[in-house]
């Protein structure tokens, strides 16, 4: 019976844990799904939710404000705002560690649009990222953050959309990533450990630097109490009466 409730842990069959969440970390029945949602205490994977802002979900909010049809999507504007996010938060999340991953999606539907999927090197490192984005603002939106049961993005990912054949289109289920060049998450990748050198090499000079001050604060310490216990040996050799020194007067 365990070996069964174990090969279907996560799967269709599995009456009582979300497939779906178990997945790809998010489900479209939110907290009203009738299964389990197990959310991690720790995870190298943390998953900022709605932060990137989906083409489709500005013009949606264009039409809401003005009442009127938005203007078509600039595909090439949009590619190169794309870049600057992806840029903005490779450089910022790498101030907490080595970033392995970073997953944008560009799925519409309303429990995944904008989720970006970000797996550091190790769960220390993905705590302290998560740390770091607590009460923080992107875009004048408070950054919503947190543990990822999701390390294998193989099974999250939607392999029709990786070949271009997915016929849910934005709202399939499974990860639609957008695709970021080699070449730009290769310069990204030298920059963050360019900058983690110079980070430490900050921290050795700083370190170095107090521990001289410190050693210098407890030399003249020392040097203080050696001139008082010679101010004061020599004052009780001043006060010796000449009878003292050699049995007359």
């Amino acid at each position: 019976m365990a070996k069964h409730l174990a090969q279907i842990h996560g799967t269709e069959e599995d009456k009582v844990n979300c497939p779906f969440y178990f997945k790809i970390g998010c489900c479209r029945h939110g907290e009203r799904c009738s299964r389990i949602h197990h959310k991690p205490a720790f995870s190298q994977t943390l998953l900022i939710k709605h932060l990137y802002q989906h083409p489709v979900r500005l013009a949606e909010l264009q039409q809401a404000a003005t009442g009127q049809a938005p203007a078509a999507i600039d595909e090439k504007q949009t590619l190169e705002d794309f870049f600057v996010f992806y840029e903005d938060l490779h450089m910022e999340i790498s101030k907490f560690g080595i970033v392995d991953e970073i997953h944008v999606v560009d799925n519409v539907g309303d429990h995944m649009i904008g989720h970006v999927y970000v797996k550091m090197a190790d769960e220390e490192q993905a705590s302290d990222a998560l740390q770091g984005l607590q009460n923080r603002y992107y875009d004048g939106r408070l950054i919503q953050a947190e543990f990822s049961i999701v390390t294998d993005f193989s099974e999250a990912r939607c392999r029709d959309y990786d070949e271009s054949a997915c016929s849910r289109a934005g709202y399939c289920n499974f990860l639609h990533v957008k695709p970021v060049p080699a070449c730009l998450m290769r310069s990204l990748e030298e920059d963050a450990e360019e900058a983690r050198r110079e980070r430490k090499y900050e921290e050795d000079r700083r370190e170095r630097k107090k521990r001289r001050k410190e050693s210098g604060s407890g030399g003249r310490e020392r040097s203080d109490r050696s001139s008082k216990k010679r101010s004061k040996h020599s004052h009780r050799s001043r006060s010796r009466s000449p009878s003292d020194s050699d049995g007359s007067y």
